[in-house]
């Protein structure tokens, strides 16, 4: 306590101190700002087959995968790495239903490694369509990430565009897809959450519905 009491007298005897602290103050206040940033954005009109990104980020693996929460069955991932510089907010990526929500623990390995897919904390979410279309969107810890958000329950409606959570710092998000899906995007693309067009529904697509888990 003397030792606290001491700094504070120091501190507000020595002007360069003071401004130091502001400084400081300062600082971690832009970066905290600009980390948890939370942009307003309004998803384009597009036809009722358009899938948009959940995230902002870099694609760093698309290839055939098992999903076994929701859709049960072999599957198209599409793995998005959001590094520290990326908003961290999540978006809908189709209109539907949340007819599956798991939360699993894990490690905190760096978020670009495919590893990490099943050995970090995350949280997975089903969506279903109107016409049956099934797909899952898993948010998934980094290193340096150690908390994700995610406000949706079972049975909650949700629609294209909208914001559903966030992974704090760099993260990944994974989506899987029915292997009919048309993809729009390749390796090393840049995409936009809530924005960019990443794939579309096929037409006749032939899912079926999945009850709630």
């Amino acid at each position: 306590m003397a030792t606290l009491t001491l700094w504070f007298i120091v501190a507000v005897t020595n002007p360069m101190i003071l401004l130091w602290i502001a400084v400081l103050l300062t600082v971690v206040t832009v970066v905290v700002t600009f980390l948890f940033r939370n942009p307003q954005r309004t998803t384009p009109e597009l036809s009722d087959l358009d899938i948009v990104s959940p995230a902002d980020g870099k694609i760093v693996s698309i290839g055939p995968a098992n999903e076994p929460q929701f859709m049960k069955k072999k599957a198209l991932k599409v793995s998005i790495f959001l590094s520290l510089l990326d908003v961290h907010v999540n978006w809908i990526p189709v209109s539907g239903v949340v007819m599956h929500r798991q939360s699993a623990d894990g490690t905190f390995l760096p978020a670009y490694t495919e590893k990490a897919s099943d050995k970090n904390k995350r949280v997975s979410v089903g969506i279903q369509c109107d016409d049956g279309f099934c797909m899952t969107v898993v948010q998934i810890t980094g290193f340096v990430a150690r908390r994700i958000k995610c406000h949706l329950s079972l049975g909650q409606e949700v629609h294209r565009g909208d914001r559903y959570g966030m992974i704090c710092f760099g993260s990944r998000v994974d989506l899987f897809l029915p292997n009919e899906t048309i993809l729009t995007v390749r390796k090393g693309d840049r995409v936009k959450g809530g924005i960019t067009v990443i794939g579309h529904k096929h037409s006749r697509h032939g899912e079926n519905k999945i009850s709630a888990s």
